[in-house]
């Protein structure tokens, strides 16, 4: 399976300011709203019209929203009602309904329903919204069911609309919410259509496995009555949906180890009249609940079911390996991206030793050479790919080299850098890298020059990334950090040559170049064991550049024994071969998916400058620093602060 995921995936849950969100507090606000400005929300009444509405103000952000209406036929008397449906696009047609019903038991108007079932019908406004403006790959269906206390007639009416319309196809499961604060325990069942076919368990199983990682006990229909079998649910709307043979989840509060062992009574506590408030105006209220429970009941119901539920619609979706998969595509441009700049950090300093040895020649067949050490930073405004951040690197060097004559040099080099990639939410890569050149010059009769390099390089990588699902006000869905380990090879060779106008102690002219460079990562994985955990592809990628420029350099003393070799240079640059790779294939390991991330074609074509000087103290003691950064290019400036100092012998 492949499918196409931009970079900009990962900015559509962005984080917003203000007082910190709970789990929980949007579903309070909406329960608030059905049990005192709609209490009696049944068929026929301004207060179910009224509801209907509030629900559809609910879950509108984010989502098309209809109404369906539905009716049915009681002996001979038409009756009618409505379902409110929120949908949002995925990238695949498959698609899951999670569903509670809104309305209250029928005829009695002050029966404020808290508990059955303005409390599963608030936590349907709030899963819907935590999960508003993500791009899961499944599609999301949130269904506000009217009339189930006559029957499940909305359920029903859905499930008869879906066949009709060939919809049922592409159904792969249903979750449905009823009754979420009196009962003494959270259950979680299947349907009993999962009897004959036990993997229609796997919602409920997925559910339980949620539970346990976020801490919330979550129980099961044991089985003591032999006719509701044991892991399944039954009476609410779920049960329109088992004849389509899909994976059915029932999610209530109750006990079904008491009474009847049927469910039906809810809880051992003696301040409830018969352990139930099913359809009591006198019970079935916020006064009486929060009396006998404590608000913290009603607060804690809320946030544990929108919790998990929101976690499995989550992993159902496929949205948290989507967004994995954009994580992990993003950590393969940057560890691209860095392997350049570590390349490009010895060209520096090749490049830095010739115009030493330009500007102070030796004398022919001599040896000279140099051992230092330099820092570089790169700051974070400096790149504009998600989610680079700040980089720094440390290379310690070994130059030696030998001069044939007045025209031509030729050395070799080894350094060791350590590098550091600050990504998002404390991710990073972190690298230790040897590298090898050998360089040379020539200089003719006319001021005329070539140079040139041959380089390779080996890279040891600790990477560490972030898989972050942020809601649109803040609450934190998903939280994943994932580590991996991998090695990368590079090699390649440079060419310059130039034209020097001399002025005194001055030297200006253009340039030209070409620098190759083949680059391959190995393949790699994620250490954790996670469900965003993925396996990562080889990749393999040429660079070759094209660039013209002008440059020019100076050396003048400062002080007795004391030099200054100032420079500067700019050029235009245009990559010939693809550079780093803007699509990187991602295997997930929870269901061997390939995904095909597009991170976005670098820019090819850019300008690149820099200015630095050295300062040599005497005969073996130098110290330079040196600005460089690139320009007129779309992935960033990349600039770049270099301090160093070399002892020269």
């Amino acid at each position: 399976m492949f499918k196409k995921l931009a970079v900009a995936l990962a900015l559509l849950s962005a984080q917003q300011a203000g007082a910190a969100v709970e789990y929980g507090d949007y579903a309070k606000e909406t329960l608030d709203t059905l049990i005192h400005d709609y209490p009696g929300r049944y068929r026929d009444t301004d207060n179910f019209v009224g509801a209907a509405q509030w629900m559809e103000d609910r879950m509108s952000p984010g989502y098309n929203v209809l109404r369906q209406d539905f009716t049915w036929t009681v002996r001979g008397q038409t009756r009618a009602s409505q379902n409110v449906i929120a949908y949002n696009k995925g990238l695949q047609d498959d698609y899951i309904v999670t569903g509670a019903h809104f309305d209250s038991y029928y005829g009695r108007p002050t029966l404020e329903a808290l508990d059955d079932n303005a409390s599963g019908a608030s936590l349907l406004t709030e899963i819907a919204h935590n999960l508003s403006g993500i791009q899961t790959e499944r599609t999301l269906v949130f269904a506000a069911f009217g009339a189930e206390e006559e029957g499940l007639r909305g359920s029903a009416a859905m499930v008869k609309e879906l066949e009709a319309n060939n919809l049922t196809g592409n159904l792969k499961g249903m979750i449905n919410m009823d009754s979420m604060i009196t009962g003494d325990m959270l259950y979680a069942h299947a349907g009993d259509n999962s009897v004959s076919n036990p993997a229609l368990t796997s919602l409920r199983d997925q559910l339980f496995r949620i539970s346990e990682e976020l801490g919330v006990k979550l129980y099961t229909n044991p089985g003591l009555d032999p006719q509701y079998p044991a892991g399944t649910g039954c009476c609410s709307d779920g049960d329109s949906f088992n004849i389509l043979d899909i994976p059915v989840l029932y999610l209530e509060a109750t006990n079904w180890d008491i009474g009847d062992k049927d469910g039906y009574t809810q809880t051992t506590n003696p301040a409830v009249p018969g352990g139930a408030t099913w359809h009591s105006p006198a019970t079935d209220n916020e006064e009486f609940l929060t009396s006998v429970f404590g608000q913290e009941r009603i607060t804690q119901r809320l946030h544990d079911v929108s919790l998990i539920l929101t976690r499995l619609l989550l992993e159902w979706s496929n949205t948290d390996l989507l967004y994995s998969a954009s994580s992990a595509g993003q950590l393969e441009r940057v560890v691209e991206e860095s392997l350049r700049r570590q390349h490009q950090s010895l060209n520096d300093l090749h490049d830095g030793r010739r115009q030493l040895l330009s500007l102070q020649p030796r004398e022919a067949g001599t040896w000279g050479g140099a051992v230092g050490i330099e820092g570089q930073s790169t700051p974070a405004d400096g790149f504009d790919t998600v989610p680079q951040g700040r980089a720094q690197n440390t290379m310690a060097y070994a130059l030696v080299d030998y001069q044939f004559n007045d025209r031509a040099v030729l050395g070799s080099s080894l350094s060791y850098q350590r590098n550091k990639d600050k990504l998002e939410r404390d991710g990073s890569v972190k690298g230790d890298t040897w590298q090898l050149g050998v360089y040379g010059q020539l200089t003719f009769d006319n001021p005329l020059w070539l140079t040139g390099d041959l380089s390779a390089g080996r890279a040891s990588l600790d990477t560490r990334r972030s898989v972050y699902i942020e809601s649109g006000d803040g609450l934190a869905l998903l939280d994943h950090t994932l580590n991996s380990h991998t090695n990368a090879n590079f090699y390649g060779g440079r060419v310059n040559g130039g034209y020097d106008f001399t002025f005194a102690q001055l030297r200006t002219g253009p340039f030209a170049g070409l620098d190759y460079t083949h680059y391959s990562v190995d393949g790699f994985s994620d250490r954790e064991d996670l469900r965003t955990a993925v396996d990562y592809q080889k990749q393999d990628f040429n660079s070759l550049e094209a660039s013209l420029g002008w440059k020019i350099s100076s050396s003048f003393s400062v002080a007795q024994h004391q030099t200054l070799l100032p420079y500067a240079h700019l050029s235009w640059v245009r990559e010939l071969s693809d550079g780093v790779n803007d699509q990187f294939n991602i295997r997930d390991r929870a269901e061997g998916a390939v995904r095909s991330v597009s991170i976005g074609a670098p820019d090819k074509s850019f300008g690149r400058g820099g200015v630095g000087v050295q300062w040599l103290m005497g005969d073996n003691l130098s110290l330079y620093t040196d600005v460089s950064s690139r320009f007129a290019n779309s992935d960033g400036a990349q600039t770049q602060y270099t301090v160093g100092g070399a002892f020269r012998f």
